[in-house]
This record gives C-alpha cells, structure tokens and sequence, in this order.
C-alpha cells in the first residue's frame, strides 16, 4: 500500500511538473515570437547615433536662420528709428510754423464777423423776442373775450329799442 501510494502521488507529481513544463514551454515561444518582432521593428529605427546626429542637424540649421531672422530685424529696426527720428525733427520744424489754438480761434472769429460779444448780444435778443411772443399770446387772449364792433351795435341797438329801420321809417 505504501508503495502504491508513492507511485500515484510520484504520477501526480509528474503530470503537474509536465503541465507546468507545457505552460513555461507556451510562455517561451510566445515570447521568442514577440523577440523576433522587436528585432524586425529595431532594423526600421535609426541608432542612437544617427538620431543625435539628426538632432543636432536640425539645431544647427535653426540656430542659422534665427541668426539670419534677427540681424533682418535688427536692421529693419535701425531703418524704422531712423526714419523716426528724420520724422520727428521735420515735425518740429513744421510746427514752428503753424498758429497756436488762440490765434487760430481769433482769426476764425474775425473771419466770420463772430466774437463772444456778438453771441451774448443774439442770446439778450432771443431772451427779449421771447417776452414779446408771451405778451403777444396774453393779448390775443385778451382780445378774444371781447365781442365784435358789429356784434356790439347790435346788442346796443336791441337795448335802446332802436334799430336802423326804425330809423329809415321815421325818415
């Protein structure tokens, strides 16, 4: 019994050992698979050599053209001041030359025939036209309450009794 129990435990131990072999034999050409892969991917990328050479290419030429790019702005910025400043001094020469806002107001105003004086005198008689348009409205009014020259004869005549028949008959 005992040796029995030895072989079946000794098969048991067997198989699990052949499984586990399987299973570590699988994970091997699995991976030896993915190995060859890489090597097939690692042949289309340039060396570390290659890349920084590449790298330093690529620097080298933009270090280049921003040189280039800067002196044309240094340039172009030295033509600008200088334009500028020819500018500025032209400027002060032509304002030398031109009336201040007082003496160009004065000679407006003499032009036109137009002073302060002239403005307040216009402002006292549109103050005064309007007093009379209010007077002038205060007795239209005024007027209206009032009755005819007719109107008023006739009430006269109709309050003595007498009328202008009355006259033309007697006559």
């Amino acid at each position: 019994k005992l040796l029995g129990d030895s072989a079946d435990r000794h098969d048991q131990d067997l198989r699990a050992l052949k499984d586990s072999h399987d299973k570590v034999l699988g994970a091997h050409t699995k991976h030896g698979k993915d190995l060859e892969a890489l090597k097939a991917l690692h042949t289309q990328h340039a060396t570390m050599g290659e890349r920084v050479g590449y790298l330093e290419t690529m620097i080298g030429d933009s270090a280049d053209k921003h040189a280039k790019e800067l002196a044309a702005l240094r340039a172009a910025h030295a033509k600008h001041s200088d334009a500028l400043a020819k500018h500025s001094k032209e400027a002060g020469a032509a304002s030398v030359h031109h009336a201040n806002v007082t003496e160009r107001l004065a000679y407006v105003e003499k032009l036109l025939g137009d002073s302060a004086d002239k403005h307040e005198m216009l402002e006292t008689l549109k103050a005064a036209h309007e007093r009379h348009s209010k007077d002038l409205a205060g007795m239209k009014a005024a007027h209206a309450a009032h009755a005819s020259v007719p109107d008023r004869l006739a009430y006269l005549e109709k309050k003595l009794g007498d009328s202008a028949d009355k006259h033309a008959k007697e006559l």
